[in-house]
């Protein structure tokens, strides 16, 4: 009994000797529990802690490193980013930042090179960040590439010009990019796509049936919707008013699982929301059942699909640098070569993403961007298509 009691001893101090002296490093993380987006902040976050976890079990250990999540409340607000960001750098000494959206871009992007922490959102980029040599990346292109990849497809399976009518917000900087980044499409490619003119509404419209109805004139084959849900609402409740219908194309933070809380999906039938992470829908999704087996809360769907993927790559580029730095010796600078030096396989990426390259030209993937979507489709949500939309290419607008 007592050599068996000396061994399980023994036992317990190996294994405490090999988790002490693995290198321990931080990556802090913006959410959102008190905002406009406090209601999907569980989902999540849970996607990031589950990757965590299961990296930190099947990948960190075997490396002898350990990744710490620290996760603040940016209530979606600049000015809380800009209150919390220095404690965060002198407490945590991050290796990296994910965020959380636009107002970590507008706080962060300028003061992260000198902070030489790198920051991965999982929200989709704007054309207004587009600039060289930045410390800001994102997991996916811009919303125009998004929906480009959708509307690329949409109009090969028609085999005409497809004619998109836009409804956006005019004075919101980000929803007017992403209107102007869909016409460089059209101009780009102006025997493949026509652009409406713009429907100029307010972000909260109580009626879009005018709107609607001076769209429905031009014969569009979709509407573009890449602001708010209540557009969105907004916009099915007018088609029904007046008679017509026509699919919607929105994006992720106002697209089907969002919409589907305010009215019937019956009604959107046929529409869709662009992205360009695997669609939570897709079945046998690897990234699926990695967060299964590892969350301690939350529930996979879209918003947790995206979160996931965005922690999976930055945890896929830590295992870069440590091959080249060493375990012990990571730091913001090496995560951000990582990550720009290498290239990222969706095998490596659990299904979650389209392979990934990156370079100092844009904040987002190079080359042959790929895109995704969801579909209403007979009331129910499904993703559209078994693979991956590849996105013409665009210039910057």
């Amino acid at each position: 009994m007592k050599l068996k009691t000396s061994f399980i001893a023994a036992a317990m101090m190996a294994v405490s000797s090999v988790s002490a002296s693995a290198a321990e490093y931080v990556f802090s993380a913006s959410a959102d529990y008190s905002g406009p987006f406090a209601d999907v902040m569980p989902n999540a976050m849970s996607g990031i802690n589950a990757m965590a976890d299961w990296w930190n079990k099947e990948v960190g250990q075997k490396l002898g490193v350990n990744v710490k999540i620290k996760i603040y409340d940016m209530r979606y607000d600049s000015a809380q980013i800009a209150k919390t960001w220095p404690a965060i750098l002198a407490s945590d000494k991050p290796i990296m930042h994910l965020g959380f959206g636009s107002p970590d871009l507008v706080t962060l992007m300028k003061r992260l090179p000198s902070d030489k922490v790198p920051m991965l959102i999982g929200t989709a980029m704007v054309g207004v960040v587009w600039v060289p040599d930045g410390w800001h990346y994102s997991i996916r292109p811009t919303y125009s590439h998004e929906f480009a990849g959708l509307f690329s497809t949409l109009q090969e399976q028609k085999k005409k010009k497809l004619v998109i009518g836009p409804i956006s917000t005019q004075n919101q900087a980000g929803f007017v990019d992403q209107v102007n980044g869909v016409r460089k499409l059209a101009a780009t490619y102006p025997d493949r796509f026509e652009v409406l003119e713009t429907q100029w509404v307010e972000t909260s419209p109580v009626s879009l049936a005018a709107n609607v109805r001076t769209l429905a004139a031009g014969n569009p084959d979709v509407l573009l919707i890449g602001g708010t849900t209540v557009q969105v609402v907004a916009a099915a409740k007018a088609m029904g008013e007046l008679g017509v219908k026509i699919p919607i194309v929105a994006s992720t933070h106002n697209g089907l699982t969002e919409v589907a809380k305010g009215i019937d999906l019956a009604s959107i039938e046929g529409s869709f929301s662009a992205f360009s992470f695997a669609p939570p829908e897709r079945p046998g999704l690897p990234i699926e059942k990695a967060y299964d087996a590892y969350k301690k809360e939350g529930k996979w769907g879209l918003i947790t699909a995206q979160s996931a993927a965005q922690a999976l790559l930055a945890f896929r580029v830590l295992e870069k640098a440590i091959a080249k730095v060493g375990a012990d010796k990571v730091t913001g600078e090496a995560m951000r070569n990582a990550l720009l030096d290498n290239k990222f396989t969706e095998e490596e990426l659990l299904g979650s993403l389209p392979t990934l390259d990156f370079d100092a030209s844009a904040p987002f993937p190079i080359g042959e961007i790929k895109a995704s979507a969801e579909v209403v489709k007979s009331g129910k949500i499904e993703a559209f298509g078994n693979g991956w939309m590849t996105v013409p290419a665009l210039a910057k607008w």
